[in-house]
């Protein structure tokens, strides 16, 4: 008998002394994972206790905050985190099995109703559990809101109570957490807005066995497929439970049970006719559970269409906001035309033509500024059209709007519209008021055979667009006025400096002139040829600092005065320093640049000059040479052709660009033309 209680206990011992010791994260997540009466409790730790007695694994556990576990996991001191997401940085340092044990998606809770989607983010305080995977992962709402550039600020908490807590007590304008957390016991406003779907696993330490994941795998995998397993059991107690209530069928099934089971001792025909009634009512129950079965599955269908649907949106307005930072303020107006109109295009899936026409609403004056699809040059000589003026900022859509304007234009507007447009459909119009009586009228059009029409998203993406563009509009009026008002200052100034050496003051005009026209040879941007047009008469605007002895001296310059002299260049960029006026910048530092490098400041060569002061270079040298100067007499155009190609004492043909130079070459009676036509009467050798 003893050796038998010494076998039983020997057993006992060799099995404690196999079983596997776990140290098991919990943190604060119900329903999955929590702490209630001092127990632990959750359907993620009940399935984990299920798979241990199986396993004879011992389970000790430790709560705390979810990133202090998160630290300790990845310190192997823990060796699992229940309920946890899977990210990339996370893989560094936890090992996942490959079945998950649910799905969740994270969700935003407010005080009120004020907040209905992302953009209502914008600015707002939101409180966010510290290293949680809604917050944190590439899609979480983290990135999301820097991609949308919502500019929020996040309150970092080490529980999502703790979150819920700071939106009730007025510390952040809304929270987030999982979808399932808690049932907002806050009272708190659930937002439409969800995001992120994640598969939730039980994460282990690096150090853990691969053979105690594979027991994970194998009893989640077997289990999710048996209907009658404890997985579904424990999903219907923690998950489903406030979702189906026992129906009354069930207690009135149960009575008839028990009068069947008496009736049977009476009479075995009464307990028949009993029984089919109940299979009656358990088959009409059960195609009750059926269509709730089928109700839930539609209901889930519509809400992963309403999540594709605002992922679309965010898509949308994420490109929206880049291709908005991409417009340029230093663009032509036509370039700026053209890039609204094709992005708005780009945006709104109906489209197919459209056009932006400028309104003065009180000379009822119209001018078409750019179109898609329809013919543009057409379409410009339409500059009168009696009829609507816009008088408030709207959105509008109009079906076969070349009819209707037959109502409103004179006949000759009507027949250059209607010749030049293509056949449409609808058309959807946004108002845009500038300022007092000048409009902008913002068109996009469907083609006459398409069978789209025009959807409230379009139109709500519409008039975000317009909106950001009419805020970009103004600022290009504001840029293009500043810029002029600059430009001009600085002519006026460039003029004044000219005087000193140029006594007719037509030097820096011709030298724009001659440049202009070597630019177009080159086959250069035509922004960058109206640029080096309108700038290259600043190109020695410096002089205004050089000392007047210096400039109107007119013998030879001392080694100090040249030395002075060659810094006008310096002076010129320090003038032109600003963003507006990169091109002349470059013209009027480096146009005293040579191709060989023995030019000044820098001693540049070759391509490390910019082109435009390589053009203006000679332009300049051109005309110096035929300019009447108060140290010399201006050369004949033959003498200045020869000295620029043969090379004299202070001019060599390595100076210059060599295409340049051969296109002088090639083409140096154009600049005689141009000389004499700018400058008649003049004095020449």
């Amino acid at each position: 008998m003893k050796k038998v209680i010494f076998i039983i206990l020997f057993l006992i011992f060799l099995t404690l002394l196999n079983a596997e010791n776990l140290i098991v994260g919990i943190y604060e997540n119900k329903p999955l994972t929590y702490k209630e009466n001092n127990e632990y409790k959750g359907l993620a730790i009940d399935l984990l206790k299920e798979i241990a007695q199986k396993e004879n694994w011992h389970l000790k556990y430790q709560y705390d905050s979810f990133p202090n576990l998160i630290e300790k996991i990845k310190n192997n001191e823990i060796n699992i985190l229940i309920a946890l997401g899977k990210t990339k940085d996370r893989e560094l340092f936890i090992k996942y099995p490959s079945q998950p044990f649910f799905t969740n998606w994270g969700v935003i809770y407010s005080k009120d109703n004020s907040i209905d989607s992302l953009l209502d983010l914008k600015n707002k305080k939101i409180a966010v559990l510290k290293n949680d995977i809604y917050y944190t992962h590439e899609n979480g709402i983290k990135n999301l809101s820097q991609k949308m550039n919502l500019n929020i600020e996040f309150h970092e908490y080490n529980s999502y109570d703790e979150v819920l807590k700071a939106v009730r007590n007025n510390i952040c304008d809304a929270g987030v957490v999982n979808r399932l957390y808690s049932n907002n016991p806050y009272n708190l406003h659930k937002t439409p807005i969800v995001f992120l779907p994640i598969e939730v696993y039980y994460g282990f330490s690096k150090n853990i066995k691969d053979d105690i994941i594979n027991k994970i795998d194998y009893y989640l995998n077997k289990w999710k497929n048996e209907e009658d397993s404890v997985y579904f059991s424990l999903m219907r107690k923690y998950i489903f439970k406030d979702k189906i209530l026992i129906p009354k069928w069930v207690n009135k099934a149960l009575n008839t049970a028990v009068i069947a089971i008496i009736t049977l001792f009476i009479s075995s025909l009464t307990f028949y006719i009993l029984f089919i009634k109940v299979t009656k009512k358990l088959k009409r129950k059960n195609e009750e559970l059926e269509a709730y079965n089928s109700e839930l599955t539609s209901m889930n269908e519509e809400l992963e269409e309403s999540y594709m649907n605002m992922e679309d949106i965010n898509f949308k307005l994420i490109k929206l906001t880049k291709i908005m930072s991409k417009l340029k303020f230093s663009s032509t107006f036509d370039e700026f035309y053209n890039d609204l109109l094709r992005t708005a295009i780009f945006l709104i899936p109906e489209a197919d033509y459209g056009s932006i026409i400028f309104i003065d609403s009180k000379k009822n004056q119209w001018k078409f500024l750019s179109a898609y699809g329809h013919n543009f040059e057409m379409l410009k000589n339409i500059t009168y059209a009696a009829g609507h003026t816009p008088t408030k900022e709207k959105i509008k859509i109009i079906d076969n709007i070349i009819e209707n304007e037959k109502i409103e234009m004179n006949e000759e507007s009507y027949k250059i519209l209607k010749a030049a447009s293509k056949p449409i459909k609808q058309t959807m119009i946004y108002e845009i008021k500038l300022k007092e009586e000048q409009w902008i009228n913002f068109c996009l059009d469907i083609d006459i055979n398409s069978e789209k029409t025009f959807s409230e998203e379009s139109k709500e993406i519409f008039e975000i667009f317009a909106n950001l563009a009419r805020a970009f509009w103004i600022e290009k009026l504001s840029y293009e006025y500043t810029k002029d008002t600059y430009l001009n200052l600085a002519k006026k100034l460039a003029s004044i400096a000219e005087e000193y050496d140029d006594i007719t003051g037509k030097h820096i005009y011709r030298v724009a002139e001659f440049s202009k026209f070597i630019a177009k040879k080159l086959n250069l941007d035509g922004k960058l040829i109206d640029d080096i047009y309108t700038y290259s008469p600043l190109h020695d605007i410096g002089k205004l600092l050089i000392d007047k002895s210096i400039l109107l001296k007119k013998g030879p310059l001392n080694k100090n005065e040249w030395e002075e002299m060659k810094k006008h260049t310096i002076y010129g960029a320090k003038i032109l320093d600003d963003p507006y006026f990169t091109v002349a910048k470059n013209i009027a530092l480096y146009h005293h640049e040579k191709y060989n490098g023995e030019g000044y400041p820098y001693g540049l060569k070759g391509d490390e000059i910019p082109i435009e002061a390589q053009i203006v270079a000679l332009a300049d040298v051109y005309d110096a040479l035929r300019s009447n100067r108060p140290y010399k007499k201006g050369f004949s155009h033959e003498i200045a052709v020869e000295i620029i190609l043969k090379g004299d004492e202070r001019t060599k043909p390595e100076f210059f660009n060599p295409e340049i130079l051969k296109l002088f070459k090639n083409s140096h009676n154009e600049f005689k033309k141009i000389y004499n036509k700018l400058n008649e009467g003049m004095d020449i050798l």
